[in-house]
C-alpha cells in the first residue's frame, strides 16, 4: 500500500462528501468497518448499514471545507493511518453557520478482490472512521448536525472559499489549502523549499518559488524572485515596494516595477 496515495485518496474522499457527495466515501468502506460520529453515541458498524443510515437520512445542509492537513503513518505495508485536520462550516437553511475544527482518522487496508472476469487485484479500505472531536449530540439529530445550532452557542463565521491547492510538507504532511487562505510564498533554504504565510500561520514546503509559479502563476504574482503574493492581500503599491493587508512589506524591484504594477490593475486588485 503507497501511503502518499492513500492519504491523497482520503482527501479526494472528504472532499465530495462536503460537497454532498457522500457514495465514494462510503463505497470505500470495508465490508465490516466501524464508523465513530462526530456525537456522542454516533456508531455504525459495516458498510450496508452506513449506507443504509446515509441514504435514509434527509437534510438541507450545505459545508464549506476549509485548509486541509493530512498525515500518515504506517507499521505494515498492508495498513495505513490517515489523519485529516480541517475547519468545515455547516451552512443552515435558516442562514445560521457553524464552524468546527475537524480531526479525521482512517484506519487503512489492503484487500484482494476478484472481477467479474476472475481477475484478483489489491484494493485500499477502510476499516475505521474515528473523529475525535466529539459534542453533544442532539436527540433528533442521527448522522448529520441538523439541530447542532441548538446545542451549541457559538457566533457567526465565516466560511472560506477559493480554488484548492495541493502541497506537499518538508515534515512529510499533506496540505490541501485554499487559494484565498494563502497569503504570500516565500523562497527558503536558498530557493530549494518554499514558505507558504497563511492567517493562521506558516507551513514550509518543498517545491520551488518557479515550481509554483508555474503551476499556480494565474493564482499568484511574482514580485520578486524571492516572492509570490496573493493580489487579493495587496493593499498598496508604490515605488518599487508594496504593502500587504497584514503589513508586511516586500520589495519590487525596479526594472519590473510597472510590469507587475500592471499585472496587479489586470487581476482586478
Amino acid at each position: 500500500m503507497i501511503r502518499q496515495t492513500v492519504a491523497e485518496l482520503s482527501a479526494e474522499l472528504i472532499i465530495k462528501y462536503y460537497e454532498n457527495d457522500y457514495m465514494p466515501f462510503l463505497n470505500s468502506m470495508d465490508d465490516d468497518a466501524l464508523w465513530y460520529g462526530p456525537a456522542e453515541g454516533q456508531f455504525l458498524r459495516g458498510r450496508e448499514r452506513m449506507i443504509e443510515a446515509w441514504r435514509a437520512e434527509e437534510h438541507s445542509l450545505s459545508f464549506s471545507l476549509g485548509n486541509m492537513e493530512i498525515m500518515h503513518i504506517s507499521a505494515h505495508p498492508s495498513f495505513c493511518d490517515v489523519i485529516l485536520s480541517y475547519p468545515v462550516t455547516t451552512h443552515y437553511p435558516d442562514d445560521h453557520d457553524i464552524t468546527f475544527n475537524q480531526r479525521l482518522l482512517l484506519t487503512w487496508c489492503e484487500r484482494t478482490v476478484e472481477d467479474e472476469n476472475g481477475l484478483k487485484e489489491k484494493i485500499p479500505r477502510i476499516l475505521v472512521c474515528h473523529i475525535a472531536n466529539t459534542h453533544e449530540k442532539h436527540e433528533d439529530d442521527v448522522i448529520y448536525p441538523n439541530k447542532l445550532h441548538e446545542v451549541l452557542n457559538k457566533g457567526i463565521a465565516a466560511a472560506p472559499h477559493g480554488k484548492r491547492l495541493h502541497f506537499h510538507g518538508v515534515d512529510r504532511s499533506d496540505y490541501f489549502l485554499l487559494s484565498d487562505t494563502v497569503i504570500m510564498i516565500e523562497a527558503a533554504h536558498t530557493g530549494r523549499h518554499s514558505i507558504l504565510h497563511t492567517p493562521d500561520g506558516s507551513i514550509e514546503i518543498g517545491a520551488t518559488i518557479s515550481q509554483l509559479e508555474k503551476r499556480y502563476g494565474r493564482l499568484f504574482l511574482r514580485c520578486h524572485r524571492s516572492y509570490l503574493v496573493n493580489p487579493i492581500y495587496i493593499q498598496s503599491i508604490r515605488r518599487f515596494r508594496l504593502t500587504l493587508s497584514d503589513g508586511t512589506e516586500l520589495p519590487v524591484p525596479e526594472k519590473k516595477y510597472t510590469a507587475f504594477r500592471d499585472k496587479i490593475k489586470f487581476s482586478g486588485k
